[in-house]
């Protein structure tokens, strides 16, 4: 039986890159794999973990507070630890997450393939530091957008780059979204944490714009360090009985299924996991034209709409050009789920298993 290794700092859910380690985790196990995942952070207690019935070795090596000395010193530690580990365990695949864990993977074994979710144009000098210097180490570097991997080769000079896109595990979304939801009338969805970046406040300013919100709710499914400041903001624009945050739910796809339309408002994304399944079951979308994945899954007046990135006004308008017509609403819900069969499970985890 041949043994697969997926490194990761922790499982939090319900990140997107902790998502496609699960996924794809679950998939290699389903095929007869021996999979193991590694784990060497700690997660706080309030922090939901996602579980998998697999073999789990956590090295518990966490982050430290300190300077540029400790930070060194961590990654070593984590390489060293690494590198004993894959050693001793001689596995067939090593695949790794998050730049947490794919540098230390990079020092410990040229055989790992190391994967990329963050936008490039996000990264810090000493990020793209160690895309010059450590990336080129690896056997194989997994950027989620083509986008992302044409910045790779450009900016870090990388030459071992593949882009392979999110996966989705279809056949479980269309069970769970089956599941009764506790919520009656029209509403539009978003998705994801309520952190900064995702422009949550956007989202919330241009539906109280619109014509739309006369009509129906808007259900906001997620949570972060960003509720409070939204709590806010909806009382502000004194839009309590229209805009619901609903909170962390493990099944985001019941809603999916039910919605009208998903509004995505992101300044910046990698490759969004939440619009490949929120199309896959047939949820058109509205979203910003944001770097670097929105553009290379919606395809503008196919399956969604794209927007300026950050224009409140613009964002408004796509939601009532949506809402109000019926007959594009209806097309574009038709010609969602094909637009995104390349990113079933089984189509990716082929195509890890040869890169």
């Amino acid at each position: 039986m041949k043994k697969i290794a997926i490194v990761i700092a922790e499982l939090a859910a319900p990140g997107g890159a902790e998502k496609v380690a699960v996924d794809l985790a679950e998939e290699f196990r389903q095929r007869n794999y021996e999979v193991t995942v590694i784990k060497f952070a700690r997660l706080p207690p309030e922090i939901t973990r996602y579980e998998l019935p697999v073999r789990m070795i956590n090295l518990d090596i966490p982050e430290r507070q300190g300077g540029l000395f400790t930070q060194i010193s961590l990654l070593l530690q984590r390489a060293w630890q690494f590198r004993q580990l894959f050693q001793r365990e001689k596995f067939d695949h090593i695949f790794s997450f998050l730049e947490a864990a794919n540098v230390p993977c990079a020092l410990a074994c040229s055989d790992a393939v190391l994967s990329i979710h963050l936008d490039p144009g996000t990264m810090t000098r000493s990020e793209w530091l160690a895309f010059r210097w450590l990336y080129p180490r690896a056997k194989r570097v997994i950027a989620v957008s083509r986008q992302m991997q044409n910045l790779l080769e450009k900016q870090a000079h990388l030459r071992n780059v593949n882009c392979i896109y999110n996966p989705v595990n279809t056949r479980l979304i269309r069970e769970k979204s089956q599941e009764t939801l506790g919520f009656t009338g029209r509403f539009i969805l978003g998705v994801g944490r309520l952190e900064k970046q995702k422009r949550f406040d956007l989202l919330i300013e241009a539906f109280a714009r619109s014509k739309a919100q006369q009509a129906c709710k808007l259900l906001i499914v997620g949570r972060g360090s960003q509720q409070a400041l939204l709590e806010q903001k909806i009382k502000m624009l004194g839009m309590e009985a229209r805009v619901i945050l609903v909170g962390f739910d493990a099944n985001p796809y019941k809603y999916m299924a039910k919605a009208e339309f998903q509004v995505m408002s992101s300044d910046y994304e990698g490759y969004p996991l939440v619009l490949i399944e929120a199309l896959s079951l047939g949820c058109p979308i509205v979203s910003t034209d944001c770097p670097t994945g929105p553009r290379e899954i919606i395809r503008h007046g196919e399956n969604g709409l794209l927007v300026e990135k950050g224009n409140v006004a613009a964002l408004a308008a796509g939601i009532d050009e949506l809402f109000f017509d019926d007959d594009k609403r209806e097309r574009l819900r038709q010609q969602a789920q094909e637009s995104v069969r390349a990113n079933d499970i089984v189509a990716v985890a082929d195509a890890w298993l040869a890169a």
